[in-house]
């Protein structure tokens, strides 16, 4: 089985600083109620940069002492997470362990100044030790810029292989995860949604019109239904290929998250927006599915040569239309 020593960053805007700093530092009694979190061994979390304030105030002070400016809508802080593969990290002694997090801790203050650093907290009292560490994104001209210093989705992943590179040279036996961006995760494109909403609400309008094309008798409403189902094949194709290419996703996406889940058991405090995203876009993917079958079921009652027929008759009153022409 494959070692990971993973890492990830996330933007924080000020409004979720205060969330953050209570789950990080065990403020709040609902975390301590958590039942990810052994209450016994709380007492083991330590620090290796301790807060010299709660996180908004030590956020806000970090921005006024450099004099940046700060939009209401600006990220403050990256919130950063540490952890490696339960197993192998669980099999270190505690003084492995520890030598393990002040290694990585040290990534981050080469990288990103150590006075930009508000918070380095290690969690002994979940089920796979992690630290979180927070810095306030300050450029070396004195900006305020998540942007700069990160760069975006495609820098992340830079970041990440930096991290890898620095982690490996002390920890051998770790091996780098393949990033979002290799391993080709999709959104859902919005016309998706629009044009399967569209091809369903004209879905007994496309059955009736699949059966008046077995009319023998009804030369009239025969050419009509194969006009109304030419109108709609183009999207019915471009639909299906879409479908195709983002439905084998969703079992990547689901274990993704469950793997987060093993490697970082306060999945569910911290990233429990993603968590419901993620649910809410496979219920979308499944839903789009459901249609699509139930459209192709009765598409497929439609003989080759008509389809044939009905591709080419719509191909050829779209190009009328681009040019300006009646259909």
């Amino acid at each position: 089985m494959a070692n990971y020593a993973i890492m990830r960053i996330e933007k924080r805007k000020l409004g979720a600083v205060g969330r953050i700093c209570n789950h990080h530092e065990r403020l709040k009694a609902e975390y301590k109620s958590n039942p990810d979190i052994d209450p016994s061994r709380t007492h083991l979390n330590y620090h290796i940069v301790e807060p010299t304030a709660k996180y908004r105030k030590a956020v806000l002070d970090r921005i006024e002492e450099v004099g940046a400016k700060r939009r209401k809508d600006s990220v403050v802080m990256q919130d950063c997470f540490v952890g490696g593969t339960p197993d192998w990290l669980k099999g270190k002694s505690v003084e492995e362990q520890r030598k393990y997090f002040d290694y990585a801790y040290r990534f981050f203050e080469n990288n990103f100044k150590k006075e930009n650093i508000i918070s380095a907290v290690v969690h002994l009292d979940e089920a796979t030790p992690h630290m979180h560490l927070c810095f306030v994104p300050i450029t070396d001209k004195g900006r305020l810029s998540s942007k700069d210093i990160i760069g975006g989705p495609k820098g992340l992943v830079g970041w990440q292989d930096k991290f890898y590179e620095y982690m490996h040279e002390k920890y051998p036996d770790i091996t780098r995860g393949t990033p979002a961006k290799v391993s080709h995760r999709k959104h859902i494109p919005p016309f998706m949604f629009k044009v399967a909403g569209e091809l369903y609400d004209h879905y007994g309008e496309i059955c009736g019109a699949i059966n008046d094309i077995g009319l023998v008798n009804n030369a009239k409403k025969k050419d009509a239904a194969i006009s109304l189902l030419g109108r709609y094949a183009p999207e019915m194709a471009q639909l299906k290929v879409q479908l195709q290419s983002t439905d084998k996703h969703i079992a990547y996406l689901e274990r993704e998250l469950f793997s987060e889940r093993d490697s970082n058991s306060n999945y569910r405090s911290i990233n429990y927006e993603q968590e419901l995203e993620l649910k809410q876009a496979n219920r979308k993917i499944y839903e789009l599915n459901q249609k699509q079958k139930e459209l192709e079921k009765v598409i497929s009652k439609i003989p080759p040569e008509v389809l044939q027929q009905m591709a080419q008759q719509e191909k050829e009153a779209r190009k009328r239309k681009s040019k300006g022409w009646e259909r």
